[in-house]
């Protein structure tokens, strides 16, 4: 085929390339749902990212095509059905309800789709009433097709604008407090911890507990966080997980998509109106006579119609699938990828980042940690705002020779305890089951996903963590690495063996390797296997618990559109368990009294109200 030939074909085939390419992107962006939802399909999400851009671009530049086609050639046979083409491209412009927005900020540019919406039905309106030549039929179909597409556009504006944060934030309110059961916040400490003493598994009776006002930063009034406390005990720890999947999944969609905007009056009465207005159109060109048309232009028709109807009677019976797994860095022990900074955060986010399906598993462990939180250590206000700023400190009570490690900023303290377990892990005196248990892996796991965070999303981690910290220490390690082969035991050798140069006057390089290193030959030093592992896992569950808890829920509602972090588990979790949020240290209104964190003394509470001293058994998480 020659270039002339090749123009020849492109002039032919042009408009119906791109009106179907546009119908592909829509049902692409219809299933992407499952794209964003699904962690095995992550890698996939740069394609809906894509889609998403170039949708409406791919529609407006087929109706400028055909616009100027039919401009030049006004008695081109086979024109009309082209024509007829127009509505379904405005029905193209409104989007899919699966994905109404991409980001959290896509919802704040619901006015400017307003323009485009009027811009482009305006054009369509004009192409088709300047050019339509065709029968009655036909002109029907087509009108019914306009109604349709203009419903469609006019949703998408609507959605994103129900689903910005402000109105997300405005539909988010937390039942009034009653007044016969208004409570003080020490009031609510003693009637929470007395509903986990009390607490009875109930796996029949269904509990309905609303979040949305959490991802807002709302605090809940007391009297509420009790109700919540007293549903969610009562399930057990498999029900509860799927209550946070349930939870999530549904603000999920409610800032993604346009599941918010459907039970509207608007959006009911289009959903049930959409499918029946796309039904009829197919058969009243069905029906009409179509002598003399282009066969091939007819059979795309009918292509264009009988997809886009499919599409409006799929979406009534789309359903939830919201499932989070906790994220780990590959390779396991330091990201490789210290070169091509530009590049770093878009292969590490792509690339280097695995899903690990244990979520369950770590939350139900976050949960002991909360239960054994009430149970032992909270009996006053006190103590229930100390609980809250434990990052590790309970569980070292007994080992205060390793306090030192916590007593910096929260960031270097996950970073030096981040290096620190997989030196325990590939230290020579670790023993291969030991390498297996539950705590060991649990603790990796845990450390792994706590470094995720802190390299890729360092401001859910904590407010002004450095994810800086990582390229500083990781020159350092591979300047003093003597290992040819860089694998993870070789590096972790090259540091226990080798204590590193102090090359530089950077305190975030060097003390960092070399706190690392002394942090785990002090953990080497407890003799006790699986007491070192259990040491090292209650340190990283109540680092995690921590953290959730500093996180804003605006980022948390961000990162449900990314895909989804299990931190955000935590984080619910957390607040379910009548835990402190960041929104109540915010908005409570006693004064938190400036302590020393290190001369807090622990304490616990036994059945019988009486506060103890909480220096025996470290309780199992």
């Amino acid at each position: 085929m020659g270039l002339s030939s090749a123009v020849t074909w492109w002039e032919e085939w042009q408009l119906r390339i791109l009106v179907l390419t546009s119908l592909f992107i829509q049902y692409f962006l219809f299933f992407s749902i499952y794209v964003r939802k699904v962690p095995g399909l992550r890698s996939f999400r740069v394609l809906v990212w894509i889609a998403y851009v170039s949708s409406d671009a791919v529609a407006i530049f087929a109706l400028a095509t055909l616009f100027n086609r039919h401009r030049n050639i006004c008695d081109e046979k086979g024109s009309n059905l082209e024509v007829l083409w127009v509505p379904v491209l405005i029905i193209h412009l409104g989007g899919q309800p699966t994905i109404s927005a991409y980001s959290l900020e896509d919802n704040e540019l619901w006015k400017r789709h307003i323009v485009t919406l009027v811009s482009q039905v305006t054009i369509a309106l004009y192409v088709f009433c300047r050019w339509w030549s065709g029968e009655k039929t036909q002109l029907a179909a087509a009108v019914l097709l306009f109604i349709l597409g203009i419903l469609r556009a006019a949703l998408k504006p609507w959605a994103l604008r129900t689903t910005s944060f402000n109105s997300f934030q405005a539909c988010s309110t937390v039942p009034p407090p009653r007044a016969e059961r208004e409570y003080t916040l020490e009031k609510y400490v003693q009637e929470a911890k007395k509903c986990v003493l009390d607490m009875k598994e109930d796996r029949d009776r269904k509990y309905v507990i609303t979040s949305d006002y959490m991802f807002v930063d709302q605090p809940a009034p007391y009297s509420v966080r009790i109700e919540v406390l007293t549903s969610f005990l009562k399930l057990e720890y498999k029900h509860a997980y799927s209550k946070l999947q349930e939870r999530l999944g549904k603000t999920f969609d409610g800032m993604y998509s346009g599941t918010r905007s459907g039970v509207t009056g608007l959006g009911l009465s289009s959903t049930c109106l959409l499918p029946f207005l796309a039904l009829a159109s197919i058969a009243l060109f069905a029906m009409s006579g179509k002598d003399g048309q282009n066969e091939k232009d007819i059979r795309a028709t009918y292509i264009l119609l009988c997809c886009t109807t499919v599409l409006e009677l799929m979406f009534p019976f789309m359903h939830n699938i919201m499932s989070l797994c906790v994220r780990k860095k590959k390779p396991t022990f330091l990201m490789k990828l210290a070169t091509f900074d530009f590049l770093r955060e878009f292969f590490n986010q792509h690339w280097y980042i695995q899903q690990m399906p244990i979520a369950y598993q770590i939350m139900g462990k976050a949960r002991r940690h909360m239960e054994d939180g009430w149970k032992k250590y909270i009996c006053d206000t006190t103590s229930y705002k100390r609980f809250n700023e434990l990052r590790g400190q309970w569980a070292l009570r007994r080992h205060h020779q390793l306090g030192w490690s916590l007593n910096m900023p929260f960031d270097r303290s996950v970073f030096i305890w981040h290096i620190a377990t997989d030196l325990c892990f590939y230290h020579p005196n670790t023993s291969p089951q030991c390498r297996q248990g539950e705590a060991t892996q649990d603790s990796r796991s845990i450390s792994n996903y706590m470094f995720y965070l802190l390299l890729i999303r360092p401001e859910m981690l904590m407010l002004g963590a450095r994810s800086g910290l990582f390229k500083l220490a990781n020159e350092q390690i591979l300047r003093n690495s003597e290992s040819i082969d860089m694998t993870e035991e070789n590096l972790a050798g090259d540091i226990l063996i080798n204590t590193p140069t102090l090359l530089s006057a950077d305190f975030a390089a060097d003390d960092m390797i070399s706190n690392a290193r002394k942090l785990a030959i002090a953990l080497m030093e407890l003799d006790d296997e699986e007491e070192r592992w259990t040491v090292i896992q209650g340190v990283w569950v109540e680092m995690l618990c921590y953290s959730a808890s500093r996180c804003r829920g605006y980022l948390h509602a961000k990162s449900l559109g990314e895909g989804g972090e299990f931190l955000s588990y935590i984080y619910l979790l957390g607040s379910f368990m009548g835990m402190e949020t960041l929104a109540d240290r915010h908005h409570r209104s006693e004064p938190l009294e400036c302590e020393q964190e290190e001369a807090l003394p622990f304490r616990s509470q036994g059945r019988d109200g009486q506060c103890q001293s909480a220096d025996g058994d470290m309780p199992p998480v």
